[in-house]
């Protein structure tokens, strides 16, 4: 078996058979299997799912437990050399299964290779990362700190990775809530080198669910869960050189963010903390540049605050 295509489910009736045509109508020539987690579904996704002809169809039924264990689950039953990630409210397009396996395949000393990707939501779409087009053939990242730093072009579909990596790794941390993906992907990283395909081959599709969700409440369940860079990077930083200025680049972008999210769920002094110990490496976005100048005092931090809370309850989506 080449590939193992894992798919947590939840609530997810309304795109999955989307998301299983867009696999079902590649054309390659590995032979791959789908495994289908149902994360404990209370709407008619698992009649779905049995109700599909095709017979590389696995499904494995949990209770609610969250996407990282439904994914662990699935590299515990998968039986490809290699391993990618779909979310069912995602697809992909022509070509991702056969461009990235035939990549690993005639690199072997790549444990991974991504994809562009093209980004739905409520508010628009943006193409991940911007610069693809510069690049004209897959190639072989020099460092990949660097490049993430730069683009952060790793995302949950866009990615195909060897199987005995993953299990090597422990997986994905089902105690981290919000950006488990991107700690996943600096941990990979650090088992060998990292290839890119500039062509946009997934597609992250985040309207329907987010509109269905509620995008406030989702988005404040997400600053609730916002971990410290300590707590985040802690199976990272044992594998990696201690004055990696690369690496160092890459978690100002994951800790401006958390750190953000920190700020608006009322963890002043936790997200002042991050914004003195890591502003430095803090992307110069707006937000950013806030968050450097108000760190000082707490009073600051403080009104930093309240006008980043009155910000996000009055934004306008379109």
């Amino acid at each position: 078996m080449d590939l193992s295509i894992i798919i947590p489910v939840y609530n997810a009736s309304k795109l999955l058979e989307r998301c299983l045509d867009s696999i079902f109508e590649q054309k390659t020539q590995y032979s791959y299997e789908i495994i289908l987690i149902d994360d404990g579904s209370t709407d008619n996704s698992i009649e779905i799912i049995k109700g599909r002809k095709e017979p590389n169809i696995i499904l494995y039924q949990q209770q609610n437990s969250g996407p990282s264990v439904a994914r662990n689950k699935g590299v515990e039953l998968a039986k490809g050399d290699y391993c990618a990630y779909l979310d069912a409210d995602d697809y992909w397009m022509q070509g991702f299964i056969e461009k990235t396996i035939s990549f690993l395949k005639n690199h072997t000393d790549c444990i991974a290779v991504n994809v562009a990707q093209r980004h739905l939501s409520v508010s628009g779409e943006h193409l991940t990362p911007c610069c693809y087009t510069t690049y004209k053939h897959p190639f072989i990242l020099d460092n990949f700190f660097t490049f993430w730093a730069n683009n952060m072009h790793v995302c949950t579909g866009s990615v195909t990775i060897k199987t005995n990596i993953i299990r090597e790794s422990g997986g994905m941390r089902s105690d981290l809530r919000i950006t488990e993906d991107l700690e996943f992907w600096a941990l990979l990283s650090t088992y060998g080198e990292w290839g890119f395909i500039p062509e946009i081959l997934f597609v992250s599709d985040g309207r329907d669910v987010t509109q269905s969700q509620g995008w406030l409440s989702k988005m404040e369940q997400r600053w609730k869960n916002a971990p410290s860079i300590t707590e985040w990077e802690k199976r990272i930083i044992t594998r990696l050189p201690k004055q990696s200025e690369s690496y160092k680049k890459a978690r100002g972008r994951i800790s401006r963010n958390l750190t953000y999210c920190q700020l608006l769920s009322d963890r002043l002094s936790l997200s002042r903390h991050e914004a003195i110990k890591y502003g430095h490496y803090f992307t110069k976005d707006p937000i950013g540049r806030l968050m450097n100048l108000a760190k000082y005092t707490p009073l600051t931090w403080w009104m930093l605050a309240k006008f980043l809370k009155y910000r996000e309850y009055h934004r306008k989506l379109n």
